[in-house]
């Protein structure tokens, strides 16, 4: 914890350096850059508010910051029809969800690249993110079966729980979506695992998702939307204060000066 809460300091510094830094006359290269960055020095500050100082609000309330400045590049994007990223930056959507934003999660998604880009993300990324576009918007069978299908295709084990999640959520069978979720679960902390004892990882960039799985929480949060959470039943970088309803209002604060 020490060392997370010495992250969350540096994570403060830089954040109101970066949001100095995007100006709406720079190139989408620095803008994709430092707007992904912003966003995740404001997943450390979530992080560490939560597991830190015990603080579910604080925590919703900067994955919220994160989200609206996502939202905010792509609106950018869309106006000056750039190209925009890859699907693969998820864990912006994936914060806004788990607070339970869904106005601003399905902002992002619909705003959110569609085509697979092969030189900047792997396959599995792309179909990934689709399943989560189409389950928070529209969340219709006939667009999730498709992303679902495609997801099954590829054949490895993370994503067929994650599809099992999907078809589960859509069939409404909350037993089958605990089997899933809780399979997910394992698989994802032995992958968190194997990369925490590797010297090459990131530290900063990894630091959110050491003790949190934003992903999985998203998909408790849309299990909930489902009306078939049990909030009781306890998983792993899935801690029950992060589980917690969003009370706070997020007014819009935080942001940089791109798009409406």
């Amino acid at each position: 914890m020490a060392k997370l809460a010495a992250l969350r300091e540096d994570s403060g510094r830089a954040i109101p350096q970066l949001m100095r830094q995007v100006e709406p006359t720079a190139s989408r290269e620095v803008l994709v850059r430092t707007v992904d960055e912003l966003c995740l020095h404001f997943h450390v500050v979530a992080v560490a508010t939560l597991l830190v100082d015990g603080n579910p609000q604080g925590f919703f309330l900067n994955l919220c910051r994160a989200a609206e400045n996502w939202r905010r590049l792509l609106t950018h994007c869309h106006l000056k029809q750039w190209a925009l990223p890859a699907s693969r930056y998820m864990e912006p959507l994936l914060g806004a969800v788990t607070a339970g934003h869904w106005s601003l999660a399905r902002q992002v998604a619909e705003l959110s690249e569609t085509r697979w880009l092969p030189g900047e993300e792997y396959r599995s990324e792309h179909a990934r993110a689709q399943l989560f576009h189409a389950l928070i918007s529209p969340g219709t069978r006939d667009a999730v079966i498709p992303r679902v299908e495609a997801m099954e295709a590829l054949q490895l084990e993370a994503e067929s729980d994650r599809a099992a999640c999907a078809r589960a959520l859509l069939a409404g069978d909350a037993a089958a979506f605990s089997e899933a979720f809780r399979h997910a679960v394992l698989v994802h902390g032995e992958d968190i695992e194997k990369r925490a004892k590797l010297f090459t990882t990131p530290v900063t960039r990894f630091a959110p998702k050491r003790a949190i799985w934003l992903e999985g929480l998203a998909l408790l949060r849309l299990s909930e939307r489902a009306d078939l959470a049990s909030f009781d039943e306890h998983f792993q970088y899935c801690p029950p204060l992060a589980r917690t309803p969003m009370t706070s209002h997020y007014a819009g604060d935080w942001v940089v000066s791109l798009g409406p």
